[in-house]
This record gives structure tokens, sequence and C-alpha cells, in this order.
């Protein structure tokens, strides 16, 4: 059976163009919507309210840096899809200045088979509002979702409920849908370890007891033959992620976003004295690896049951990176989903994921599929 009860999509960003929208997609009687649309939206405020007012169904979503609809990647529009079942939304405010433990967050329900979250990606202490969360899921619940915002990366608001339009937020979307996760990233180790022996949450302060700046443009720049003064930072780092050691091996990828004082600002907690890795990517290894863990997760439940629509949250420093290639990973995953279900999504700054080992994670550079499970009619 379908997620989706139906989805709209349109190149035109307005309050008048979403309305329309809306008013296409009650026709399919949904019983919860999400509205994606780009940066164009941040600035609707209290039109955006107005235009929801006479809606009596859950609602959420965000403004992102741009949106996925099939194969399709959009930099500009709006994305609006009605769920079939229902969903339960709740928004945490106040994500950078106040306590995980002062938020009102209850025990969700066992019905509750999977939560999407959506993050102000600007705010500071998201990761620790996450492992909060997290005592709140089921077991067995799948989590995932990514972060909102816009490329300028200057604090807006940037995500969406019936309640209106909200920044340094997090939302929480409750679903009884199963759905499976699929996780890639494909940068590679080029230079590193460096010990971060000093950091601020999301703000990497020195690197090897040298400002963090400093020791990071040095290192690319040798890589590279790229100079930072010669171009805007993230025209560079886009490219050269940070890779943070975990204990399995395996490495969290962290964006440097840009440059305060002789610190770095990173899309996501950077823990310290964790050892981090600078990165680099080939475009065929990153389209491999997003591609190759849908295809591994379609084929690993292929007995028990069937997938109807997919979430995709792939980061949108990997469009940047890829380009015209980005296109060629779309088109590889959506082909995964077989007619009529759809994949819908958006380009995000930062990727959250709950792994098979219960570790809940804010990625960045990765793409993290959420393929909807559907009963195989020859399951036992």
């Amino acid at each position: 059976m379908a997620v989706f009860s139906d989805v709209q999509f349109t190149t035109e960003v307005s309050v008048d163009a979403l309305t329309e929208s809306l008013a296409k997609l009650m026709l399919s009687k949904p019983k919860g919507i999400m509205i994606l649309c780009s940066a164009q939206a941040a600035s609707w405020g209290l039109d955006f309210k107005q235009c929801i007012n006479g809606l009596d169904v859950p609602i959420f979503g965000g403004v992102f840096p741009g949106l996925i609809i099939d194969s399709r990647f959009e930099p500009s529009g709006i994305l609006v899809a009605g769920f079939v079942s229902n969903i339960q939304v709740s928004v945490v405010e106040n994500v950078s200045t106040s306590s995980p433990f002062s938020s009102n967050l209850i025990p969700m329900p066992s019905s509750v088979n999977s939560v999407m979250i959506l993050t102000d990606a600007l705010s500071r202490q998201i990761d620790a509002y996450l492992q909060h969360v997290l005592r709140f899921v089921p077991e067995r619940c799948s989590v995932f979702g990514g972060g909102a915002g816009t490329l300028e990366f200057s604090p807006q608001p940037c995500l969406f409920s019936a309640a209106g339009v909200h920044q340094d937020a997090m939302v929480l979307v409750e679903m009884s849908t199963r759905w499976d996760l699929a996780v890639g990233h494909g940068w590679e180790v080029m230079a590193g370890p460096y010990l971060a022996n000093s950091t601020d949450d999301n703000c990497i302060l020195e690197l090897n007891f040298e400002p963090a700046a400093q020791l990071y443009e040095r290192v690319v720049q040798e890589h590279s033959e790229l100079h930072f003064d010669e171009h805007d930072f993230f025209d560079i780092a886009k490219t050269f992620p940070f890779g943070l050691a975990r204990l399995d091996d395996s490495v969290l990828i962290r964006d440097p976003l840009k440059v305060e004082g002789t610190g770095l600002i990173c899309a996501g907690d950077v823990p310290e004295n964790t050892m981090l890795y600078i990165m680099c990517g080939d475009a065929d290894k990153l389209i491999l690896a997003a591609t190759g863990a849908v295809r591994k997760a379609v084929s690993a439940f292929c007995g028990t049951h069937q997938v109807s629509d997919c979430f995709l949250f792939d980061c949108v420093s990997r469009q940047l990176f890829l380009q015209d290639e980005f296109a060629k990973e779309l088109d590889l995953i959506d082909r995964e989903i077989a007619q009529p279900y759809r994949t819908v999504g958006a380009l995000v700054l930062g990727e959250i994921e709950l792994d098979q080992s219960g570790i809940l994670s804010l990625h960045n550079k990765t793409a993290v599929a959420a393929l909807a499970q559907a009963q195989s009619q020859d399951a036992t």
C-alpha cells in the first residue's frame, strides 16, 4: 500500500502557489501533510499560518536548499505530500538555549514504528537533543530525517507545523508506517588523524593544539593546490569534509561550513578529544555508496516485504560536489522504487539516522533513504 495519498509539485514559490497545491492535495483526503519548500519560503511568516488555518490535519515540513521528486532535483519549488495513515506532529522549541531535559516530551506509544525528525540545521545542541529524543522512542523504531535551512547559513525560520513557522526548533513526526533505512557516503581519508583537542558543540576550536582553521586550510592547500584566499571558504570545504573516527572503525562525516574567528563551524556536534580525518571524494564512489546502500536494503528484505514509497534526505553538499552527476545518483535510487510509488525528499544540511546498533547520529555529506515497507502478497 502506498504511504502517500498524493504528491503535488510546483516551481512557483509563493503563498498563493502553496494554497493551490494544498487545495489539490486535499482532494486525496490525506490524514497528514508534509510541506517542503525552497529558500524563498523562509520569509513567509504569518502568511504561512493564514494559508494553513483552514486545514484540520497535522502539518509539518521545512525550508531546504533543494527538493527531490522521483528522479529529479529541483532547486526551487514547493512539494506537498499527503499521508494515507495518521501521523502525530510535535515541536520542540529553543533547541540552542534550553536544556534537552526541559522539553515536554512524553514516551511515544508502541504503535509508533517510525519517527521523522526535522531540525533547524543552525541550532546548537542538536546531538544532545537527538540523544534525549531517543529515550522516548519505542524499541525497533526507525528514526530518520534532516536539517532544514538555506545555503546563506544565516539564522531564520525554516520549519513548519500547524502552529506556523519555527526557528531554532526540532519537529518530530510519529508514524505507524515501517521504514527500512539505507545510508551511504563514499568519502575516503585524505589526511590525518588530528586530535580535536578543543571544541564547543559544533565549533572546532583547535586541531593538534593549533587553531583549527589554520591547520585545515594548510592541509587542504597542500593536497589540492587550491587557495582559500582565492575562493569562498565553502566552495573549497564542500570537497574536503572531516571524518570523525568511531569505535566501529567507521567515520561520521562532518561538513565544515564556515570560519568563525580561528575556529570552524560544522553542521553537527564534534565531541572534544575525538580524532578527525580530512576526507576527499570521487564522484563514482560517492554515487556507488549511496545507490549501493539502497539496492542492498531492497534486496535484503525482498523475501518478506516489498518497498512502496521512499523518503530521500540527501546532503546538499553532495549535490554541490557531484553537480551534473547528482542526477545519476537520484536516477539510480529512484529505479529501485517500483511504479506507481514515489520518491520524495530534500537536499538537507545534515542527515539523521538511527543505525542497527542503536546509535542515533547526525551525518553530513551522506544520503539517507527511508524505504516504506509494503507487505508482500507471498509473505507468510
